[in-house]
Parts: C-alpha cells; structure tokens; sequence
C-alpha cells in the first residue's frame, strides 16, 4: 500500500456508513476529499494512485469510488474499465476528477464507465450533491436486488408448491390406477401357478404309465412322446416354478415402489404433523434406489435414535429427496454417501455428506439462490436446494454446507423438535425483520 494511503485511510468505521474509495496522487486533495467525507459521515479509504486503488477495491467491498482522471501508472480511466470489468455483486458508482472541461474529454470518460465527473478544484457543496446523489441511486439498486431476490424466492416457493401438488396426484393416481391392478393379478397369478403345479404333477403321474400305453396303443404313444418334446415338458418341469416366484416378486416389487411413494408423497396426512425423520430418509433412500444403483452407489445410513419432530411432513420429504438427489448427482460412480442423524438439545441434526466433486469456493455462497445452477443447461432447475432453504427455513431450522472441492460435501439441516410458533406460516415468503435460520456455506479448500 502506498505511502500517501497508509497515512491517510479514514480512521472511522461507521457500520453503516457507505464506504466510498478515494484515488488521489495529490496529497492536498487526499486530505481535502478525506476531510469533506468523514465530516459527512462516510466511511473513505484513501489511495495514492490507481494502481493502489485497484489493489484496495479488490479487497473489499466500494459502492462508490472517487477517481482523479491523471495519475502515473493506472490513470482514472484504467482504473474505471478495470472495476466495470470486475466480477464484483452490486453496482459502483464512479464520479470521476478532472480539470479537464472539454466536451470530448467527457464523452471519453463516460464511454469508459464513469456515472458523473466532478471538476478540480472542486466546490465542497458541488462534492456533497454529487455523492449524495450517487448513494442515492446506489441504495435504489440495492432495493431493487433485494425486491428481485424476494420475488425469485416467491417464484421459487410457487413452483414448489405446485411441484409437491403434482407429485401428491400422480401418487394418488398410481394408487388407484396400478395397486388394484395388481391385487388381482398377484391373486390371479398365485392361483395360477398353485393349479399348474398340480397339473403339471398330474401330468407326471400319467408318464408313469406310458410302458403300458406303448404296449397297448403304441402309435398314442409315439404322438404323446413327439408332444412332449415339442413343448419340451422337462423344461417345464423345472422351470416353471422359478418363473412364477420370480413373476410374484416382480409384482410385490412394483408394489413397493407404490407404497414407497406414497410414504415420500404423505397422501392422506394432515398437514401439520409429527415426522420420523429416520424412517422418512430410509423411504427417501428407497425412492432414489434406482438413481443409486445405476451409479453403483453404497448409501450408508448412520441414524442415530430421535424423537419425532412436528411440522410438514411432506415438504420436509422434500428437503430429503433435494439433499439425497444432489448427493448423488455430485457423486462418482461408485461412491460413498453417509445419511447421519442424532439430538441436539431440543433439536434434531440431519447430514447427508458424498464422496464427489464438491462445490468451487466462488459458488458456496449462492447454492441456495433460487436458479443456481452448475449442471449443463437443461440438466437442472437450479430450484432443489433453494425449495430446501425455504422449507428448512419456515420449520424454525438452519441449513449449511461445507465442501472441498475435489472431496465432496456434506449438507448438515438442523430442525428444532417442536417449531417455536404455534402455527407455520403459510409460504416461504417472509416479512422484513422477521428472525431467519441461519444459512452458512463454508469452503474447506484451507484446512479446518
């Protein structure tokens, strides 16, 4: 940092202050801009050049800078392209210093990124409106970003609701539609394979006999020999049985597939109801069995003994379903996912951790916004983990994620026994001020 800006940094840290970053190679107007700021009430940080500027806005978080137009090295402008090409959330207002009057000039700097200019020596009063007017927009960007933030999330609650409804009809139907079905034909099947096991022992009594048909009516007996062969009944013999059993369990399979659904759907529950979160993950588990299998994945299950907790049965199934289905998209064919569950006071923990890719450091702190998504286009809504939030939020709870990239990640929700409230609310939408969970995401690329 340079000589001028380490002497000059404003000494004053106001919380809520806007930070605004001053880059000045005149002393004089160091001190004269640093002055008129803090009397003002902002929270400045004083540069000596642009490139030190640069340096400082890299490390921290400006709203609004304050740029002279020449310095050696990084000019004002230089230093405008830079920030504008920057990565940084939110917008920075930029006025720019100059004694620079012509109209060409202007355009220039402007057409470089700058919002307003300001010419040297500069009026106090002059200073005071321009800045005052850059926060000004300033916090109207800020609101707008927190209005479209809350809208996406109403967004986001919408479609959950309406994706919960839909799966609650299609395992409806799948009740009514494929369970009746089946009963008769597993009844059908079972009286079937019973009566064609006494025909085929039937049939082997009449072989028994086939010496003295032969010596009694041998050309009978050479066509009865020449069906047998045709149908191949020794086949038959051993391996109807095995046919049939394995055709009962394919429907007793289909059945279970049916009611597991209809667990993770909770039809015919009350809304507001008590869970068991252990026996809710081992039906989620069940659900995703085919998603696992294909990638050969071992799912192990440490559950350790919990109470029951009140609230939403299904959304919280679908917190379950989200976490599990993430796992097992990041994992690697072959890997590891470990569900954990144990108490904590008057509240239950659950983690779900996998063995896979992890999340980069630069994406932890948005893997809960409502349309994140790092999978290819059309591969994911970027919704799961977002609906997540939602839900574990409006329970009272907390939910946070710790990775390392290239290791894996483990998603840990934490849900109290009893909600606080004697009634959730109704959406996930909430009012401002209203007490939030806390959200953590933390990267384990430094050792813990």
């Amino acid at each position: 940092m340079g000589r001028a800006g380490a002497e000059l940094r404003g000494a004053r840290r106001n919380g809520f202050a806007m930070k605004i970053l001053v880059a000045d190679d005149s002393a004089i107007m160091q001190r004269l801009l640093l002055r008129s700021l803090e009397k003002w009430n902002y929270d400045a940080v004083v540069a000596a050049d642009g490139a030190e500027a640069w340096e400082l806005f890299q490390q921290d978080r400006f709203p609004l800078v304050l740029t002279d137009w020449m310095m050696p090295g990084v000019d004002g402008l230089e230093l405008i392209r830079r920030i504008r090409a920057s990565q940084q959330l939110g917008y920075v207002y930029i006025i720019l210093l100059t004694a620079k009057t012509e109209k060409e000039d202007l355009v220039t700097a402007m057409d470089a990124g700058a919002d307003d200019f300001l010419s040297k020596p500069f009026d106090q009063q002059e200073l005071r409106v321009r800045v005052r007017e850059g926060e000004r927009i300033i916090r109207l960007e800020q609101t707008l970003a927190e209005q479209n933030r809350r809208l996406r999330e109403t967004q986001a609650a919408l479609v959950q609701s309406e994706k919960l409804a839909s799966l609650g009809q299609l395992a409806a139907g799948m009740a009514h539609e494929i369970n009746n079905p089946i009963a008769y034909v597993a009844n059908n099947l079972a009286v079937l394979r019973r009566d064609v096991l006494e025909v085929m022992d039937l049939l082997e009594r009449y072989r028994e006999g086939r010496t003295k048909l032969a010596d009694a009516d041998p050309a009978l007996a050479a066509k009865i020999a020449a069906a047998e062969e045709e149908c191949d009944l020794p086949w038959l013999n051993e391996n109807l049985p095995r046919l049939f059993k394995s055709s009962l369990e394919g429907l007793s399979r289909v059945r279970e597939i049916v009611s597991n659904l209809r667990d993770f759907a909770r039809l015919d529950e009350a809304e507001l109801d008590e869970l068991d979160l252990n026996a809710a993950l081992e039906s989620t588990a069940k659900v995703l069995g085919r998603e696992t299998a294909e990638k050969e994945l071992s799912v192990e299950l440490e559950l350790a003994p919990i109470p029951k907790i009140t609230g939403r049965p299904q959304k919280l199934n679908q917190v379950l379903y989200n976490l599990l289905l993430n796992a097992v998209q990041a994992s690697e064919p072959q890997g590891r996912i470990t569900l954990r569950t144990r108490q904590i006071g008057e509240g239950v923990v659950l983690e779900v951790e996998d063995r896979g890719c992890g999340i980069e450091p630069q994406n932890l702190s948005r893997v809960f916004e409502p349309f994140f998504t790092t999978r290819p286009i059309g591969r994911g809504t970027g919704l799961g983990l977002a609906i997540s939030y939602g839900i574990v939020r409006d329970h009272g709870g907390a939910i946070e994620v710790e990775s390392r990239p290239g290791e894996g990640s483990l998603f840990r929700v934490t849900l109290p026994v009893r909600p606080k409230a004697q009634k959730l609310p109704a959406s996930s939408k909430t009012a401002d001020g209203e007490r939030r969970p806390s959200l953590k995401a933390k990267s384990l690329s430094e050792p813990v």
